[in-house]
């Protein structure tokens, strides 16, 4: 006898996940109202094929029989908000600050971001102490440009990144700030996407001229001098055989020295469950430093964590990471999802290979 007015629907490997909500039951908030989806009911996939199945049928019959309904509703969603994660803490007092005045800030504004956490893998050394949100800018009401350059320089981005970030800004439709930090220094990041989304979205199937996606802007909390103009050039659509050629072109020549033979085996992975699978291909640069790498947009494969445990193993022993390290961090995450695979050179000039990872 449950009557509801809003749902939602997520996905696992083991099954599905119906998610009911009442409008009544919404929470009033500057960007509108918030639905809690407090009745879930567990499906197994065959399950919820039928189901689906039978709710086309049905939904066809009402609207031949009493028209089109809720046009709205098949509209694309935008960036959605995923589950938060707590504030971390770091070695380093500011940038333990500065993460706290992001999190209030996402709280003051009633912003609900989407979440990615990330492996940072190189010789001898596993970072895991890191995260990436984005959000839209609709999200936080009037002025929003001002607002969230006042976060900006709350977490003392240098004066001469201000003047770049501000000049973009207008043009960006979704933000992103990420901390990350490793044996030598905690490094805040703000990100603007600048083009077609990416961020936490799935390929395009489209192919279409590279463009500039991204600016990425990065500090160190304890050292505003130490600094990175990142830029990212997007080549949308590619199939997975140009993106192997892409890699062993320009960042893997040698793949006997590399991981190459570990991502490539990753992405046929994810093309083959993809099915047709086309990838988001970036190309980063970064001013003043040696940084050559790419990241991978791999999230229409919705790989989770688990069926790419091999690889992960394989990735350890080409770092020389513990095995018994790398399963503690493992075992809290392996059901997320793959999203964005990210290698080549770092600004330090050492091979490296990240992983980033979604709800």
């Amino acid at each position: 006898s449950y009557s509801a007015d809003v749902a939602q629907v997520k996905a696992s490997r083991e099954g599905f996940m119906l998610l009911f909500g009442q409008r009544r039951s919404a929470v009033k908030s500057q960007n509108g109202h918030r639905v809690p989806l407090d009745t879930l009911i567990n499906m197994n996939p065959v399950a919820a094929k039928r189901l689906a199945i039978q709710l086309d049928t049905v939904v066809r019959q009402h609207e031949a029989k009493f028209g089109l309904q809720g046009l709205q509703a098949v509209q694309q969603p935008g960036l959605l908000a995923t589950p938060p994660i707590p504030a971390p803490v770091f070695r380093s007092v500011k940038g333990t600050d500065k993460v706290k005045l992001l999190f209030e800030f996402l709280k003051e504004h009633h912003i609900q971001p989407a979440f990615e956490r990330s492996w940072g893998f190189q010789a001898q050394a596993l970072h895991a102490d890191r995260f990436l949100l984005g959000f839209e800018k609709n999200q936080i009401g009037p002025n929003p440009d001002e607002k969230i350059v006042q976060a900006c320089m709350q977490m003392d981005m240098p004066e001469d990144f201000l003047e770049v970030f501000l000049k973009n800004l207008p043009s960006a439709k979704i933000v992103g700030f990420g901390f990350g930090e490793d044996e030598n220094a905690c490094i805040i990041k703000a990100y603007l996407e600048l083009g077609a989304p990416f961020y936490r979205a799935e390929s395009t199937d489209k192919k279409s001229e590279p463009y500039l996606s991204h600016l990425g802007l990065k500090w160190d909390a304890d050292d505003r001098s130490r600094k990175a103009l990142a830029r990212y050039t997007c080549s949308p659509g590619l199939t997975a055989i140009e993106v192997h050629k892409r890699l062993s072109d320009d960042f893997y020549e040698d793949p006997a020295a590399n991981p190459f033979e570990i991502v490539h085996g990753i992405l046929e992975l994810a093309a083959a469950k993809g099915g047709a699978q086309r990838f988001d291909f970036l190309d980063v640069s970064e001013e003043s430093n040696p940084r050559s790498s790419y990241d991978i947009n791999v999230y229409g494969a919705h790989l989770q964590l688990n069926e790419i445990h091999s690889f992960l193993l394989a990735i350890c022993r080409y770092y020389q990471i513990s095995e018994e390290e790398f399963n503690g961090r493992y075992q809290q995450a392996q059901n997320h999802v793959l999203g964005h695979i990210a290698g080549g050179r770092h600004r330090n000039g050492k091979d490296f290979l990240t992983l980033y990872f979604g709800e």
